[in-house]
């Protein structure tokens, strides 16, 4: 297996037809999902770090397999908090504005959300709360279970019920 960085969050990866057959495979019997699987565990190998979709690209060949992957960055930091008062604590230590900050109820937690951009805020909060990062299908999740409490502000509206 070799396996090829392409700019920051490409790589090229060939498998031979010996590797293939290393995990039971063949270039006409893979499959989208077992190429997925096997490109993470080339990440892996190589020490690539995985954050965000991999989208895929693979093409069979008598002489092997060429896949194309791309991953692509999360657009949103998740953090989950036991109580509204812990977000609450959170947000006191943030600088304003954050107006994309977003807040749901799903599974006996409140989940905060901010553009996955903000490091800064996302370090402190992960001080109060929980970081969700790489919880496979959050976002897929939370849409459909989650309970939306405040879409937008969510940072201002937790001080406006908290204040110190």
């Amino acid at each position: 297996m070799t396996i090829q960085p392409i700019g920051s969050a490409s790589v090229a990866l060939y498998l031979t037809p010996a590797d293939l057959k290393e995990h039971g495979l063949t270039p006409a019997g893979l499959t989208l999902e077992r190429a997925l699987s096997l490109t993470q565990s080339a990440f892996r190998e190589a020490g690539i770090a995985l954050e965000g979709a991999i989208e895929i690209e693979a093409y069979p060949d008598a002489c092997g397999v060429l896949v194309f992957a791309r991953v692509r960055p999360p657009e949103r930091a998740w953090f989950s908090f036991g109580s509204l008062e812990e977000a609450a604590e959170a947000a006191r230590t943030l600088p304003p504005p954050l107006p994309d900050a977003a807040l749901l109820w799903w599974g006996d937690r409140w989940w905060l959300s901010l553009e996955a951009g903000e490091a800064g805020a996302a370090a402190r909060l992960s001080e109060f709360g929980r970081s969700e990062e790489g919880r496979p299908h959050l976002e897929a999740s939370l849409a459909e279970y989650g309970r939306p409490v405040w879409g937008r502000d969510a940072l201002e509206q937790l001080l406006t019920y908290f204040p110190v």
